[in-house]
């Protein structure tokens, strides 16, 4: 009885969130209307000129990392193979204590309670393009990821670029990180969001984008709604997480892994084209 009233309780927990936050949620999704900024930063990293102005077309992007019961929704609806699942989350490592809160029992898929509403980690960029996919979404191009966390099409005022983090020039105001999160993700949406309306842009977790790494690709990049290369062996992710110094949380820092990659920092958000969002 005890393990039914359990079970039955972290379902009530999960679909409340759902309801609350879900894809199914009209206000999920913010609008990102597009246009042309500059990528990159020229007191940044090597990687990250030369700065350059392009152009995105309108998207809709999470409001929010997907979250841990999120992603759990997903394993039991699409019940991946042994070797799938290996490919797509680990749920059976940990760092400094954080895993990703999600474990099999009895053929189904459930959450640690508690962790329902923090981001999903242990997720590779192969579990995390999956996750976009079967949501009807895809995953971010670094271009767009880049133009929201800095505010879209909003502009700033006379002689100011942009934030340096997203939504702020204190990472306290706006981003878990190393001074701040205690040593762990924390639930999504607690801190300011950008100007654009995404929480944890800055913080929290890092986030894979859709595109292959090129440590020189911004001086080759087309204007006009960039995607990165067409092959390589890393992928992006940006924004910095939890366990990050400020310098990583920042908009325009670029960082990248092997796409097989699963560990306690790295989760994802989703991204709808424009036409899409109904669907």
């Amino acid at each position: 009885m005890q393990k039914i009233a359990f079970i039955v309780l972290l379902y009530l927990s999960v679909l409340s969130y759902h309801n609350l936050y879900g894809q199914t949620s009209d206000d999920y999704f913010v609008f990102v209307k597009g246009g042309r900024f500059k990528v990159g930063s020229a007191e940044g990293d090597d990687d990250e000129l030369p700065v350059r102005k392009i152009y995105v077309e309108d998207f809709y992007m999470g409001k929010y990392e997907v979250t841990a019961g999120e992603y759990c929704k997903f394993l039991n609806a699409v019940n991946p193979d042994t070797s799938l699942l290996r490919k797509y989350i680990d749920m059976k490592s940990s760092y400094k204590g954080v895993s990703c809160h999600i474990f099999a029992e009895d053929s189904g898929y459930f959450v640690e309670p508690g962790f329902e509403n923090t981001p999903v980690v242990f997720v590779s960029w192969f579990g995390a393009d999956a996750y976009c996919k079967y949501t009807g979404g895809r995953l971010p191009s670094e271009a767009e990821w880049e133009y929201a966390a800095k505010g879209g099409h909003l502009p700033f005022p006379q002689n100011m670029k942009h934030y340096l983090y997203a939504g702020s020039n204190n990472p306290d105001e706006t981003a878990w990180y190393r001074n701040n999160s205690g040593n762990h993700p924390h639930n999504a949406g607690a801190k300011k969001p950008c100007r654009a309306g995404m929480f944890d842009m800055s913080g929290n977790v890092s986030e894979w984008c859709s595109d292959w790494y090129d440590s020189e690709y911004y001086g080759k990049m087309p204007e006009k709604n960039p995607q990165g290369p067409k092959k390589g062996r890393l992928k992006v992710h940006r924004g910095g997480s939890w366990y990050n110094t400020p310098e990583m949380l920042r908009v325009t820092n670029r960082r990248a892994s092997k796409p097989v990659t699963v560990n306690a920092t790295i989760g994802f958000r989703v991204v709808k084209d424009a036409a899409k969002l109904s669907e």
